[in-house]
C-alpha cells in the first residue's frame, strides 16, 4: 500500500476523463435522443450503455471526496475557501456567459436562453430562487458547493484534523437513515450523494494511514448506502429519462466505481504516469460546464442520420479546444486577481 497520500495521483485525472467521457455519451446518445432534443439522428447502437452514463456524476463525487482529504490537511478556511470557491466559480461565471450568448446566434434549432436564469444560475443555488438552471447538466454543481460549505465550516471551527472520523460516521449514520426510510425527509446532506462522497473520502484514510475495523464498516456502510439510492431512484429516472433502468446494471457500475477506486491503495496505481493526463483532468470540469448546451445546439443544428458521428466527433474536438480556452482564461484572472 502506497502512503503517499499528497501525492498528486495521474490515476484519478485518469478517472475523471472516464466520468466525463460517460456523461457526455449519456447526453449525446441517450437523453438528447429520449427527449427530443436532436430528433435529426438516428438512434445509436450503444444506446442501451449510454442510458447509464449519467452514473458519471457519482463517479465524480466519489473523487471529490476522495481529493479533499488530501487537499485539506494543514489547510486554513481561509486557504480553502480561496483554493475551492475561488476555482469553482470563475470557470463557471465564464462558461454561464458563453452558454448564453451562444445560445442566442439565430441559426440554432432551439431558442435563446432567458436572460433571468443566467442571473440566478450564477449563484449556482438558482432552483433555490425558483429558476431553472441556464443548464441542466449544471445541477450537480450545487450539492458541490453544499459540500464545500460543510467543509468549510468544519476547517473554519478548527474540526479539520477530525474528518477522517466525519467521513466514516457520516457514512454509517447515513446508511441507517436511508435503511429506515428516514431520507424521504430530503435533509440535503444525508442524500445519497453524499454515500459517495463519503466513500471516496474513506478510501483516502485508507491509503494514508491504513485499514481500521470502524474504516471497513463505514466503507461498507457507505456502498450499500450508495447501491440502495441509486437503486431507490429508478422510478424516476424511469418516469423523466425514459424506461428500462435496470437495478442490477445500476448496482454492476457503483460496485465498479468503488472496485477502480480502490486501486489508488494499489502502488502500481499510486506510481502510474500518463503524460498529458493532469491537463485532460483539468479539462473535464470546463468541459462538462459547456457540453450539454453548447453540444447539443451543435448536434441539433447539422447532425444527420448520415453524418452524425463525424458531427459528434468534430463537436466535442471544437469543445474540447473552448475548455481549454476557458481553463487559460481562468488562469489568467486568477493569477491577476491573487497578484492584487
Amino acid at each position: 500500500m502506497s502512503t503517499a497520500s499528497s501525492k498528486r495521483l495521474d490515476y484519478i485525472d485518469l478517472l475523471r476523463v472516464i466520468a466525463l467521457g460517460a456523461v457526455i455519451a449519456f447526453h449525446y446518445f441517450y437523453s438528447a435522443i429520449v427527449r427530443g432534443r436532436t430528433p435529426n439522428v438516428a438512434e445509436s447502437p450503444i444506446m442501451g450503455w449510454a442510458q447509464y452514463g449519467y452514473l458519471g456524476v457519482e463517479l465524480f463525487f466519489m473523487i471529490s471526496g476522495f481529493v479533499i482529504m488530501a487537499s485539506t490537511k494543514g489547510i486554513s478556511a481561509s486557504n480553502f475557501l480561496k483554493k475551492r470557491f475561488l476555482r469553482l466559480f470563475p470557470m463557471y461565471w465564464i462558461a454561464l456567459i458563453l452558454i448564453f450568448f451562444v445560445s442566442q446566434f439565430g441559426f440554432w434549432q432551439k431558442p435563446g436562453l432567458i436572460a433571468e436564469n443566467l442571473y440566478y444560475s450564477l449563484t449556482m443555488t438558482p432552483e433555490s430562487f425558483s429558476h431553472n438552471w441556464l443548464d441542466s447538466a449544471h445541477w450537480f454543481l450545487e450539492r458541490q458547493l453544499q459540500f464545500y460549505l460543510f467543509i468549510l465550516i468544519v476547517l473554519t471551527v478548527r474540526l479539520g484534523k477530525f474528518l477522517s472520523p466525519i467521513f466514516q460516521w457520516w457514512a454509517v449514520i447515513g446508511f441507517i437513515w436511508s435503511a429506515f426510510g428516514f431520507d424521504n425527509y430530503g435533509i440535503w446532506y444525508l442524500n445519497g450523494f453524499f454515500a459517495l462522497i463519503a466513500g471516496g473520502a474513506i478510501i483516502s484514510s485508507i491509503r494514508a494511514t491504513g485499514f481500521t475495523v470502524f474504516r471497513m464498516v463505514a466503507l461498507l456502510s457507505s456502498y450499500l448506502w450508495a447501491i440502495t439510492s441509486r437503486i431507490d431512484l429508478i422510478p424516476w429516472l424511469d418516469k423523466n429519462r425514459g424506461p428500462g433502468h435496470s437495478a442490477l446494471v445500476i448496482g454492476l457500475v457503483i460496485t465498479a466505481m468503488y472496485l477502480l477506486m480502490l486501486l489508488t491503495l494499489t502502488r502500481g496505481v499510486s506510481g502510474m504516469h500518463l503524460r498529458g493526463i493532469a491537463t485532460a483532468g483539468a479539462i473535464t470540469y470546463p468541459l462538462y460546464l459547456i457540453h450539454n448546451r453548447l453540444g447539443g445546439l451543435a448536434i441539433a443544428r447539422f447532425a444527420t442520420p448520415e453524418n452524425q458521428y463525424l458531427v459528434y466527433l468534430v463537436t466535442i474536438i471544437v469543445l474540447i479546444l473552448i475548455a481549454y480556452a476557458i481553463l487559460k482564461a481562468e488562469s489568467r484572472i486568477m493569477s491577476r486577481f491573487q497578484s492584487h
